[in-house]
């Protein structure tokens, strides 16, 4: 008689190795966030069912309700997760090619002003359409909506000041690495705020700006998916380009346009052209 476990077919069985409450812990929440990411995000996560987690990361019953003694327990760990992971998608990639196409029609040599201001509204176009498509498209943003939804509701205080606490800190995030290519992009076309706006915290205002503003229009094209792909060909804000505008588009680059203004010490910046293909460069890795 052999002292080791054998299966029926008489090979000897393999003891499951153990894990520990920590590894128990990541394969749990990264199978709910991948139960998530495929199927969206449900106000109150009624659809996770800890059984089905607990399948689906290979963790033992007993390891998984050790850590969590309740699926209200999983659930509150979870959200905080969702909240810590949910970020903004960078797709600046999706753009390059048109504002490379921009930066080459604008030459090697300075920009004159209008030459420049036709193609700030351009870049702002190409860049508003761009990321209003993808993130209309984006499970992450369809989480997020439902965890906006799921946190309002909320009756635990104490839960809620946690989510609040990571949501905050991710805002916060974006809002710097938004504020960071607004004065990027305003500097390379010799452009300041506004005096309302002036000073360190002025491209910060307008980015929370654009952050809210952008989130509106993706809530309303849930009802109206139309408000994004109905669009009309004109010469927008100043610009001689005729080119195909959707309503939250036009929104958005007259909030950025009406946020700064000529910098009387500064102009253009004589490399224009290599200063856009960086700015695609510098939001694709922020």
């Amino acid at each position: 008689m052999s002292d080791g476990r054998q299966r029926s077919s008489g090979a000897p069985l393999r003891p499951r190795q153990r894990l520990t409450d920590t590894e128990t812990e990541r394969r749990m929440l990264d199978a709910a966030l991948a139960t998530l990411a495929e199927h969206g995000m449900s106000v109150g996560l009624d659809d996770v069912r800890l059984e089905d987690v607990i399948r689906a990361a290979g963790v033992s019953r007993t390891s998984a309700y050790r850590r969590w003694p309740t699926r209200d327990a999983f659930v509150q760990d979870l959200l905080v997760e969702v909240a810590r992971r949910t970020t903004v998608l960078s797709v600046a990639a999706e753009a390059a090619a048109d504002v490379d196409a921009l930066a080459d029609s604008l030459g090697d040599g300075p920009a004159d002003a209008a030459s420049a201001h036709d193609a700030l509204v351009e870049l702002l176009r190409l860049s508003f359409t761009v990321d209003l498509a993808a993130a209309s498209r984006s499970a992450q943003f369809r989480t997020y909506l439902g965890l906006q939804a799921t946190f309002v509701g909320l009756r635990s205080e104490e839960l809620r000041t946690r989510i609040a606490q990571v949501l905050t800190e991710s805002e916060d995030r974006v809002a710097a690495r938004g504020s960071a290519l607004v004065a990027a992009a305003a500097d390379a076309f010799g452009l300041r705020p506004v005096p309302p706006l002036a000073g360190p915290a002025g491209f910060g205002v307008v980015s929370r700006a654009l952050s809210a503003t952008t989130t509106g229009f993706l809530v309303a094209a849930l009802a109206t998916p139309t408000l994004l792909t109905d669009t009309t060909v004109m010469a927008a804000h100043g610009s001689a380009r005729l080119a195909e505008w959707s309503t939250p588009v036009f929104v958005l680059t007259g909030l950025v346009l009406s946020s700064v203004e000529p910098d009387p010490d500064a102009g253009p910046a004589p490399d224009l052209a290599d200063r856009l293909r960086a700015l695609v460069v510098a939001a694709a890795a922020s």
